[in-house]
């Protein structure tokens, strides 16, 4: 299965446009097409940045705190990047 990782800057142009390749492939998160890889930090990153005053119109904190709990359900737990060459 190919495994993908959703970074930042997808996720808020899925949220702000319905009609674009990165609201497409987030419709797809979940249904067993691909696996999806997330980091601790990249999620922290997201919700920040996600929250931000008037970047995703529409949302309200609770429902992307929501649209974050599901991502976090179904992806795969990985190292950031700074955590893998810290050991390395």
């Amino acid at each position: 299965m190919r495994q993908i990782i959703l970074d930042t800057n997808v996720l808020v142009a899925a949220l702000r446009s319905r009609r674009g390749a990165a609201q497409a492939l987030l419709r797809q998160v979940g249904q067993g097409l691909f696996g999806v890889n997330i980091s601790v930090a990249l999620a922290l990153e997201s919700e920040e940045v996600l929250k931000r005053a008037n970047l995703v119109p529409g949302p309200s904190a609770t429902q992307i705190d929501g649209f974050l709990d599901y991502l976090l359900r179904v992806s795969n737990l990985v190292p950031s990047v700074h955590a893998a060459h810290a050991r390395g």
